[in-house]
């Protein structure tokens, strides 16, 4: 049984399906603020269980169950080897990168700004965590996109490789650094996010129209085009 409470969320301005290099790079600063606060509240925050290594670690538990090889078929090796590949990197030092409150799906419609460009309201919680910040940039990078918001939409890997996102990123390194360990985490963000909330948990977050479709890319195109994820422009612009 679940007991939901609610409240209605005042909503300010929204921003734009397309935006301007002005509105880029005060978004930039705007959520460079708003991690910080997230990592000053840190310390005043419970302990919490829900891991990055335990969410994948419970996925490679399931393609092992006669309902997980139902569900994934003949993706399980794939699945399984990407997941491996996640876990390589946590023993390799990325699970020490600090963690903070994150709510990874920033879609255009989940937030709104008052008329200075600074965050006014957040709705939509359900894939918060507790993580490393970088969670949050792929959505920013859709945001920013050339392609914008749209009604009809993919998680290709495109938008982290656009100029726009590169401004967005400087904005927010200029307000609050990010370190070289981080900015190499973002293609290990891309992974763990298809995994996680496209492959384990996508029939649950998505109508079952968008579920199969992101799903069987996630196969097809967003699971093997990780490595293309170039972070070495990244570092290069932000002196790193």
């Amino acid at each position: 049984m679940w007991v939901v409470f609610y409240r209605p969320v005042a909503i300010g301005e929204r921003l734009s399906r397309k935006l301007e290099t002005q509105h880029i790079t005060s978004l930039g600063r705007e959520l460079a603020r708003f991690h910080r606060a997230c990592s000053d509240a840190m310390p005043q925050l419970p302990g919490f269980s829900k891991t990055m290594r335990y969410d994948i670690a419970d996925l490679l538990t399931e393609l092992d169950t006669e309902a997980g090889q139902l569900e994934y078929g003949e993706h399980s090796e794939l699945i399984r080897s990407h997941c491996n590949i996640y876990l390589a990197g946590l023993d390799a030092g990325n699970e020490d990168l600090p963690s903070i409150p994150v709510f990874v799906d920033w879609n255009i419609g989940n937030f709104s700004l008052d008329r200075d460009g600074r965050f006014f309201s957040r709705w939509d919680y359900d894939w918060f965590r507790v993580a490393s910040r970088v969670m949050d940039f792929f959505f920013f990078s859709r945001v920013v996109s050339s392609g914008g918001d749209q009604t009809v939409f993919s998680y290709v890997i495109d938008t982290f490789l656009e100029d726009r996102f590169l401004e967005f990123l400087r904005a927010y390194h200029a307000e609050y650094p990010l370190t070289e360990a981080e900015v190499r985490f973002l293609p290990e963000a891309y992974r763990f996010f298809i995994l996680n909330y496209v492959v384990k948990y996508g029939q649950h977050f998505f109508h079952n129209i968008y579920g199969n479709r992101l799903q069987q890319e996630a196969y097809a195109t967003y699971l093997p085009q990780v490595d293309r994820i170039d972070v070495e422009p990244l570092l290069k612009a932000l002196s790193l």
